[in-house]
């Protein structure tokens, strides 16, 4: 529903990466969750809404491991529509209170969509309690708060025996 009037919307739009790849803010790194978490709602919004229009816009797909690039694809199939593209600017629209952002089209053309409600998917960022455990427990924090791993064994921790996982991991 959306918050301006209680309405089911008709036209839904996901923006990845808020708070995210932005060096202006110190996040220039990928959550690599975020658009699957994003896929996974606007399939429960189309399945609870007969009829939604969604779309998601998004800078890079990250669809890997544990099948979700197959969920990504039944997204598809049910209808979600997914622009790359950066929105440039989002504003309101005073009689209706739609939102209209605007973006450019892969034929670099400038192109404004108005939506009846816009989610905003943000970046994970470490918590404070989290990072002071890490403390205590001697484990080594990236430049970000993230635990430090490497690639090649994403899992290990700066402290043998420790391992990582889930929203810590990056």
């Amino acid at each position: 529903r959306r918050p301006t009037d209680g309405k089911a919307p008709k036209r839904l739009a996901f923006i990845q990466c808020v708070g995210s790849r932005d060096s202006g803010c110190d996040n220039d790194y990928c959550s690599s969750v975020c658009c699957m978490a994003a896929t996974k709602e606007a399939i429960l919004a189309k399945e609870h809404e007969p009829g939604l229009d969604v779309t998601v816009f998004f800078l890079d797909l990250r669809a890997f491991g544990k099948d979700f690039d197959r969920y990504y694809q039944r997204a598809q199939k049910l209808g979600v529509r997914y622009v790359r593209s950066f929105i440039s600017r989002t504003y309101e629209m005073p009689d209706t209170r739609n939102l209209r952002l605007q973006h450019t089209s892969a034929e670099m053309k400038l192109v404004e969509e108005e939506f009846d409600m816009v989610v905003l998917s943000l970046g994970l960022e470490p918590s404070a309690s989290l990072q002071e455990q890490a403390q205590r427990m001697r484990v080594a924090l990236n430049r970000w708060g993230f635990a430090q791993t490497s690639e090649l064994c994403p899992l290990d921790t700066s402290r043998p025996g420790v391992f990582v996982g889930g929203a810590f991991q990056e």
